[in-house]
């Protein structure tokens, strides 16, 4: 039958969140589904956050029974979905369809993309988590001479910010080299999948285009 389309995520154990189900929505995006959730729920979930299609029209599939040349079988409803597995949103015009090579490498595609993007736009939200409230204190501290009383930070804003700034940090381990820690971590994510597609793209005819 040719190739069989498999793909794994890395936990992501130091962040300490619970692993959730990975699923690539019709127009690319990456949503994060967290157990117990079936198949029937997600398709409803999937269908109300999008005004093309409805819960009738699409289904999910597993990325692991995907193979070339073979046809595309869904979930049933009551199926329950796995932490740290990928899954498709898929047209169900495709359940009548054979999957060529062209269109398992773009759906390889597809979820590498979704997953870079993803672990980039959760850089972005630790960065500004970390970054936002130290800037708010500092521009008060440095206002002007003449400025309003107002503009000045309140009591409990100075404590917590003293507070968090007294207390010992972990040996050889400082704010900002943890956040440094954290965005190494992320990018070998996301380089990790890209690898990960690659090798399971080489199985597949060459001279395949996208």
């Amino acid at each position: 039958m040719g190739a069989c389309f498999s793909y794994e995520i890395p936990e992501f154990s130091e962040s300490g969140s619970r692993p959730t189900a990975h699923v690539i929505s019709l127009n690319g995006d990456l949503h994060k589904y967290n157990p117990p959730v079936c198949a029937s729920q997600v398709l409803h979930a999937e269908a109300s956050s999008s005004s093309s299609s409805s819960s009738s029209s699409i289904f999910l599939c597993n990325s692991d029974s995907l193979s070339y040349d073979d046809y595309v079988p869904a979930l049933n409803a009551d199926h329950q979905l796995q932490p740290n597995q990928i899954y498709f949103v898929l047209p169900v015009s495709k359940l009548q369809q054979r999957l060529a090579s062209k269109d398992m490498a773009a759906l390889a595609v597809k979820a590498s993309v979704a997953i870079q993007n993803d672990s980039r736009n959760d850089s972005n939200r630790r960065k500004k988590a970390r970054i936002n409230p130290v800037m708010v204190v500092a521009q008060s501290v440095v206002d002007p001479v003449g400025a309003s009383t107002a503009s000045a930070p309140t009591p409990s804003s100075t404590k917590s910010f003293t507070k968090s700034q007294t207390q010992p940090q972990p040996a050889g381990m400082s704010r900002s080299a943890s956040f440094r820690k954290l965005q190494r971590y992320t990018s070998r994510r996301a380089k990790l999948a890209v690898r990960s597609f690659k090798l399971r793209l080489s199985t597949i005819y060459e001279g395949s285009v996208l």
